[in-house]
């Protein structure tokens, strides 16, 4: 570790509970949210300890079936994001200040509210309790925990490696329940996990964790049975198979061949040093790129 509604009560009754965010756009976010609840009711019990804000875009209507699959895990409540901003990524950071808003005006205390997309999962029953952890390590608390990115250059034949990503931490990460009225009115332009970094870091409140990790199509399996982490986030998957290979369960057969591990990482680690020589331009450049500076910082 590093560093760097069935209960709509009045804005007044303000709790210290954790709040998970699912923020979605579309019936397709439903969908996934829907495996995440059903995974969630069959290995968690989370009642007293955490709250879900279903979060639907200004153009959506509020999911009355997540509102009754998430119900029946810990509290729940909807919620409609006001401002009235679309496309990528000023849609999505629009809707993530006015959840930050929201939780701002009506939750207080040290917890933590965990913005958590649709292409992300949950992978250990005890994923509260390792997030908690990692939170409360210190005596002062972070205001914004998560997996931490490094700086990212692409490799370029004959020419000097030039810079794709400044440092920060992904989006899918933890705020602190008081987090909008931490940051300055500036963090609020541009795309907010690359803005809002930069301010909690200077405060000395921004921390990296290993709990919540990326993960890829060809090695999340590995990673579900792995103890690292507990929150794997498919950036840049095919949504619907990453999350689908996140909750199924473990078989006998998986669990025999984790002594192949190593030798697949390994296996992995070569074809991504090849790739980013070969595919120097686009999402899959930037992508196996990232990948390999999160490695070699670890």
């Amino acid at each position: 570790m590093r560093a760097f509604n069935e209960n709509q009560e009045s804005g007044s009754d303000k709790r210290s509970k954790h709040v998970v965010i699912l923020p979605y756009f579309a019936q397709d976010e439903i969908l996934r949210y829907q495996k995440t609840a059903q995974w969630l009711e069959r290995n968690c019990d989370l009642q007293d300890r955490c709250e879900f804000l279903l979060a639907a875009s200004p153009k959506a209507s509020p999911s009355e079936r997540l509102y009754e699959s998430f119900s029946r895990i810990a509290p729940t409540r909807h919620f409609k994001c006001p401002s009235q901003v679309f496309g990528y990524p000023q849609g999505p950071t629009a809707m993530f200040w006015d959840c930050m808003d929201y939780i701002s005006e009506n939750y207080a205390g040290n917890g933590f509210s965990l913005w958590f997309e649709s292409d992300m999962a949950f992978t250990k029953a005890d994923w509260l309790d390792r997030i908690e952890s990692d939170w409360y390590a210190n005596e002062q608390t972070p205001i914004l925990m998560g997996c931490y990115v490094p700086e990212v250059y692409k490799f370029r034949w004959l020419r000097p490696k030039k810079k794709v990503l400044d440092p920060h931490i992904n989006g899918g990460a933890c705020y602190s329940l008081d987090f909008a009225k931490k940051m300055p009115e500036s963090a609020r332009d541009g795309v907010f996990d690359m803005v809002v970094f930069d301010h909690a870091n200077k405060l000395g409140r921004a921390r990296a964790t290993e709990q919540i990790a990326f993960s890829t199509l060809n090695r999340v399996r590995r990673d579900v049975m792995s103890d690292r982490s507990c929150v794997l986030h498919g950036f840049m998957q095919e949504k619907d198979a990453f999350v689908d290979r996140c909750v199924a369960p473990v078989s006998p057969k998986e669990l025999r061949q984790r002594y192949l591990h190593p030798i697949h990482d390994q296996m992995e680690l070569i074809s991504r040093q090849i790739s980013v020589c070969l595919f120097r331009n686009g999402r899959k450049a930037v992508l196996e790129s990232m990948l390999l500076a999160k490695r070699k910082a670890q």
